[in-house]
């Protein structure tokens, strides 16, 4: 199950090998991917508003699809004074968040890939909701990136 340490280990391990140096500011566009990365995942704030008696899970679960990320990605954008470029690395986060939910097995049926424009749902159904392997296996392809770069880094 892609939890938040595996969205934002995904995310991080991305922009190492991919090697992101779009400007003198690499630590920050890997922070801002790694945000991205947790966009869709806002929603999940119904969790302790639900045990609390405030009941928004059917108005807030838009920020899970797509368009509702977009969004939410165009709006943190709107914080920051290159506008374009966040919300290009923000954008990028969210890719990789889509990417890793699309390899879950879902019980109700999937993910809404293509709304607004249509309710399919799409599963890769490799992955079950509950099963941990994939974050363990992320931790260990982080460590090894993070190793291999500090050891390139110290040899250059």
């Amino acid at each position: 199950m892609p939890d938040w340490i595996t969205h934002i280990l995904v995310a991080w391990t991305s922009c190492r090998i991919l090697g992101f140096k779009f400007n003198e500011f690499d630590s920050e566009n890997t922070v801002l991917v790694m945000l991205g990365s947790l966009i869709p995942d806002i929603y999940k704030i119904y969790i302790p508003l639900d045990l609390s008696g405030i009941y928004l899970q059917n108005f807030i679960f838009p920020i899970h699809l797509p368009a509702g990320s977009l969004i939410m990605a165009l709006l943190i954008s709107l914080l920051f004074r290159d506008k374009k470029i966040v919300f290009m690395f923000l954008i990028l986060g969210v890719f990789t968040h889509y990417a890793l939910d699309s390899l879950l097995t879902y019980v109700s049926g999937g993910m809404e890939l293509l709304f607004p424009f249509t309710w399919a749902e799409w599963q890769l159904r490799l992955i079950g909701v509950d099963d941990y392997y994939l974050m363990i296996v992320m931790i260990i392809v982080a460590l090894i990136v993070f190793a291999v770069s500090r050891f390139k880094r110290c040899n250059s």
